[in-house]
């Protein structure tokens, strides 16, 4: 077996932890590869040909992990240091058992979507793809318009702070703070969050994950920021954006008793409610 390791970690701690994952892979006859950190550089990972990528860090790490893959269909396992990890769910203390789980082949295949991204004026964009979403925000303190078509039909036009475009993945970060839904991951969907709307009877819309969106938008500044995932760039609003769900997937390891459920109700406290807690005889 070959495992990569990813991360950025640039404490003493979390080199110290990478080395102790190091350590106990090598004891179990695993060649183990740490890649530069925090590189962008793909082919550094894909000439080892692992059969497994530990991500380890938190979600951003995760996310950055993902870029790093690409389409190479290659898993990754995300070994949580950070702080909430909604995408990692193995943490320090249990990363040894996760291991045993993969030596058994017990844990299944998750296949996460990813958004893309294009510029009608070859326009340089921060990102392609993203995992989590894609984002629009003002530039300085002007409000914007944000006009989106669906596969060619007018679905609105959006005032206010910006828009979010979310992935089934990325529907319990950003696109959640903003009063978006919870989306399962396998859910074959898209969701639109309209970021501090100037209205009231705008809503979180979910799209099918085919529909192909153009997006437009219309400042006073004639600047706007457009993010994908962790990247920003600052950006002319003569430019009309293509987005559309990504021609591959990402694969993450889900283990035993690490289902999506069990994920919400622990990491964001989804459903919390005394009463559950209750002995009801």
């Amino acid at each position: 077996m070959k495992i990569a390791l990813y991360s950025k970690s640039t404490t003493d701690d979390g080199k110290a932890f990478i080395a102790e994952v190091i350590r106990f892979l090598k004891d179990k006859a695993v060649t183990a590869h740490e890649l530069s950190e925090g590189t962008t550089n793909p082919q550094e990972l894909l000439s080892f040909h692992p059969d497994f990528l530990f991500s380890i860090g938190g979600d951003g790490t995760f996310i950055d992990a993902a870029n790093l893959v690409g389409d190479s269909g290659i898993p990754i396992l995300g070994i949580n240091t950070g702080r909430i990890g909604f995408l990692t769910n193995v943490n320090r203390n249990n990363f040894k058992e996760a291991f045993d789980f993969l030596e058994k082949s017990d844990y299944q295949i998750e296949k996460r979507s990813l958004l893309q991204v294009r510029s009608d004026n070859g326009a340089p964009l921060p990102a392609t793809f993203a995992l989590n979403d894609i984002s629009i925000h003002p530039h300085g303190e002007s409000i914007n318009a944000v006009k989106v078509l669906a596969n060619g039909e007018h679905l609105n036009t959006y005032w206010g702070d910006g828009l979010i475009v979310a992935t089934p993945t990325g529907s319990t970060a950003y696109s959640l703070s903003c009063g978006g839904p919870i989306l399962v991951p396998s859910a074959n969907v898209m969701v639109l969050t309209p970021i501090a709307s100037h209205s009231l009877t705008v809503r979180p819309i979910v799209l099918p994950a085919d529909n192909e969106l153009r997006i437009k938008v219309e400042s006073r500044s004639h600047r706007f920021i457009l993010s994908v995932d962790s990247h920003r760039l600052a950006m002319n609003d003569d430019v009309t954006l293509t987005v559309s769900r990504a021609p591959y997937t990402i694969q993450t390891i889900r283990l035993p008793n690490a289902g999506f459920y069990s994920v919400i109700r622990e990491k964001l406290l989804w459903g919390l409610d005394k009463r559950n807690f209750l002995d009801h005889e």
